[in-house]
């Protein structure tokens, strides 16, 4: 309702990645070169896509929730 969905899953894949990395910036109050170099040290985005089965049926907040947890069990602090 409303929502924009890919054509394929590649591009699904692609919006939600986005759409979390979105979030995660803003509730992390970060800036876009902080956020990215951590979905990049942590490989968030390899994440999302394991997890892809699981997020695409998710909410965004449920979604970047699990993501939290990945972070935090890895060692990152937010």
């Amino acid at each position: 309702m409303g929502e924009i969905a890919g054509q394929t899953q590649a591009d699904d894949l692609f919006l939600i990645q986005i759409r979390l990395f979105r979030l995660a910036q803003s509730k992390w109050n970060l800036d876009e070169e902080r956020c990215s170099t951590i979905f990049n040290k942590y490989k968030i985005y390899d994440y999302i896509e394991t997890c892809y089965e699981f997020f695409h049926v998710q909410g965004d907040e449920a979604n970047l929730s699990d993501i939290e947890n990945y972070l935090k069990n890895n060692g990152a602090e937010l």
